[in-house]
């Protein structure tokens, strides 16, 4: 579950009222409906789901939306900040110059004095997201699929990044997503700020697993120049909304920059292969040949025209992004008292043991 948020929902939605009738026309008189949140994905962010209905042209109009905003700072967040316009910004690029499906934003307000923080609103699409909290693969309506219907996923899902990395940075206004202050190339940029974001998140605590994946990144660096596209950062099914199996909206943008396109397609092997070795050794059926490394490697190369390179080594960049993201939501979850506070920091690290048959190689065995 996520992490309560102790802001008032009767007070954020009267005052989201407010300031959405600032937006629409005059004597149009907005309500709005109770709040509700996503109970099974979300540790980072703050979403609201609500009903707006409101007069127009002598009728009354009823939408549904959703509104993101960034956490209470002191509360356990996850990310040092959160670049809500960053996140709009996104949408819109992407809407605008690719045929991933996106939902519609209408609104950003970086005025925190509305709600309390910035945020922004969109609208709500009808779908099914495969959960996070607990994990799909524990038992959801993925694992009860036949394999032909995520089969069909799968490949819907592969295509969404080679869709997004089709996208020509030199085409479109793509500045935003540079991170300049953390390295000269986009890999300077990526390590640069996973290092900072490093030293921000474990506090006074030491991870030498997380210390020694660094090393063996520096080692194994590719030396050859490598493509530059629109990284959505957070590449992964739980991102997405399905119907049908096909994806109709893909969401979060938090983490998004510009890097190689392996950056994605590593994101997503890893995040469903963490996912799967839970259950190894259990009698849970899981998703059997769901998302496998090769298949997913060579259904992008078909659908994208691009063979993927020093995919291993993105596939440690990504386990390690992972492991530091992990610091933040189990610090979270322990003070949530969802999880009980470990004897040792390293423990919070959830997949460090993926992280060490990375390090030995026996990962890809």
């Amino acid at each position: 579950m996520p992490l309560p948020s102790r802001r008032d929902r009767d007070d954020l939605r009267r005052r989201l009222a407010v300031w959405l009738a600032g937006k629409l026309p005059p004597d149009a008189a907005p309500e709005i409906s109770a709040l509700s949140i996503p109970e099974t994905n979300g540790l980072s962010s703050e979403t609201l789901i609500f009903d707006a209905a409101w007069s127009e042209e002598g009728a009354r109009r009823t939408r549904k939306y959703v509104a993101r905003m960034s956490p209470e700072m002191d509360d356990y967040p996850v990310f040092p900040s959160y670049d809500l316009a960053l996140q709009y910004r996104c949408l819109r690029l992407v809407g605008e110059h690719t045929s991933v499906p996106v939902p519609r934003a209408p609104w950003l307000e970086t005025d925190a004095a509305h709600l309390g923080s910035p945020f922004f609103v969109m609208e709500h699409v009808p779908g099914i997201v495969p959960p996070d909290m607990p994990p799909y693969i524990f038992g959801s309506w993925l694992t009860e699929a036949t394999p032909a219907e995520r089969a069909r996923l799968e490949r819907a899902s592969t295509e969404v990044l080679a869709k997004l990395h089709a996208l020509d940075p030199s085409r479109a206004d793509v500045s935003f997503l540079e991170r300049p202050a953390y390295g000269t190339t986009p890999l300077d940029q990526h390590l640069g700020y996973q290092r900072w974001y490093y030293e921000w998140a474990k506090g006074d605590e030491d991870f030498p697993i997380i210390e020694r994946t660094f090393a063996w990144l520096d080692a194994h660096r590719p030396e050859e120049p490598e493509a530059t596209v629109v990284n959505w950062g957070d590449a992964r099914i739980g991102n997405m909304l399905y119907r049908d199996f096909t994806p109709v909206a893909v969401l979060d943008w938090e983490m998004a920059t510009l890097g190689a396109p392996e950056v994605d397609v590593a994101w997503m092997l890893v995040i469903h292969r963490f996912f799967a070795d839970l259950i190894v050794g259990t009698d849970m059926p899981g998703t059997p040949g769901f998302l496998e490394r090769d298949t997913v490697a060579k259904t992008y190369a078909e659908l994208s025209g691009r063979t993927l390179r020093n995919l291993a080594f993105y596939e440690v960049f990504a386990a390690l992004r992972y492991g530091i993201v992990m610091i933040r939501t189990s610090t979270r979850m322990i003070a949530a008292g969802d999880m009980p506070a470990p004897a040792e920091p390293e423990q919070k690290v959830m997949n460090r043991g993926m992280l060490e048959k990375m390090l030995d190689g026996s990962y890809w065995a």
